[in-house]
Formats: C-alpha cells, structure tokens, sequence
C-alpha cells in the first residue's frame, strides 16, 4: 500500500515537473501581482497609463490559467473604464485572450449597450526561436441597441514573428525580452493599417511596445512599475 502511495506520488510529481518544464508563461503567475504602464506619443510626451492586476490564478487538469484586470487612465490621471482577459498555458503553448487589445474608454462608451466579443486567442510556443513565424490573431466586437446591431468593430493582428532577443531597460528595471513584431489592422467605419512591435518577458510579461506608420514611430508604451 505504502509502495503505491509512493508511486502515485512520484508520477504526480513527475507530472507536475514536466508541466513547468514545457509551460513558459509570459505573465505573473501570483495573485495580486500589479504591473504599470505608461503610454507616450512619437515626441515622448504622456498620453496615458494603466494598471495591470492579477485577479485570480487557477489549474485545471494541466492548464494553468490567470485572470487580468486592465484599469486604464488618460494622460490627467482619470480612470476611462477596466477590462479583463485571461492568459493560460496548455500543451507547452501560451496564450492570451484577444480581449487584452479591447480599448476601455471605447468601450465604457456602450457600457449601456449589449456587446457581443468573438475571436481566438494569440499563441506563443514555449520554445521560441528568433525568426519563428507566430499565428494571427483576431477580435471582432459587436454593439446592439434593442436587438438592432448598431456598430462593428474589428482588431486583427497578422505576419506575427520573432524579430530578435534583446534587453530591454525601463523604470521597473532590465528584462530579456523576445521582440514579436506584427501588423495590427484595426477595422470599424474605415480601416487604420500600421506596424506594432512587443516586447515580452518570461514571467513579466510585455515590457515595451511600440506602433508605427511607415516606418514613423506613432507612440509606445513602457512596463514602469511592478508591485
């Protein structure tokens, strides 16, 4: 009996070992763990900030999971509206949920409305490789009114890659980072192309990203703080 005790225990170990060995999670995993960014324009001039919380962590069967509440600010220091999304780590591959790119202010703007969010999750490998090609991503959002859709919008994030390895050296401190660039086409009325990049850290999470139009940097944001 003693012997099987131990037996289990040793493949639960081993299960366990296995899992952390091959899940590479590129957020925090501690509840209450807090993250503050700060926004700035192509002249490095404020534009606004946020806080990122970690709400609640789970494991179910194998899939490590936590829960992100995003608090954003303007450039006055005014709350404009929060948001959450997930990140969870499955069969070696991270993900996080497509709402992360969901904009509060727009968004507390129909608060009064019914909002119907679809789309898939962005997917980063455990093992990465500069020069790895990474899937695109999709969010479609649509308002209604009385049952009458009023309003669609779309945010869809393509030719996702490993751009490099770099460090990155922000307020919060030096972080080695994988540089992901992509191309964001976010759609409502019309449609704005640009090019994004991302900086992310294992356990950390982004710690810079950049937006540009052709070839012009348009604004960036840095991880500024973490608590």
């Amino acid at each position: 009996m003693k012997k099987s005790i131990l037996l289990t225990g040793a493949i639960l170990l081993f299960n366990v070992v296995l899992f952390a060995q091959d899940c590479v999670f590129y957020y925090p995993k501690t509840e209450g763990k807090q993250l503050e960014y700060t926004s700035f324009d192509a002249k490095d001039k404020k534009t606004g900030s946020s806080i990122q919380r970690v709400k609640e962590t789970s494991e179910n069967e194998g899939i490590l999971s936590v829960l992100v509440e995003t608090q954003s600010f303007d450039k006055k220091g005014k709350d404009i509206g929060t948001n959450e999304y997930t990140a969870k780590c499955e069969n070696g591959v991270y993900t996080v949920d497509m709402k992360s790119f969901m904009d509060a202010a727009t968004m507390a703007s129909y608060e009064d409305q019914d909002i119907e969010v679809s789309g898939n999750n962005l997917e980063i490998p455990a093992n990465l490789n500069v020069g790895d090609e990474l899937p695109n991503g999709r969010l479609s959002i649509s308002i209604y009114s009385n049952g009458t859709r009023i309003m669609g919008m779309s945010t869809v994030l393509t030719k996702r890659k490993v751009e490099a390895k770099e460090e990155i050296t922000t307020e919060a401190g030096t972080f080695e980072c994988y540089k992901i660039t992509y191309t964001m086409t976010v759609s409502t009325m019309f449609s704005v192309r640009m090019e994004a990049a991302d900086w992310i850290c294992e356990d950390v999470g982004t710690v810079k990203s950049e937006t540009y139009s052709r070839g012009k940097t348009m604004g960036y944001t840095l991880l500024t703080g973490i608590k």
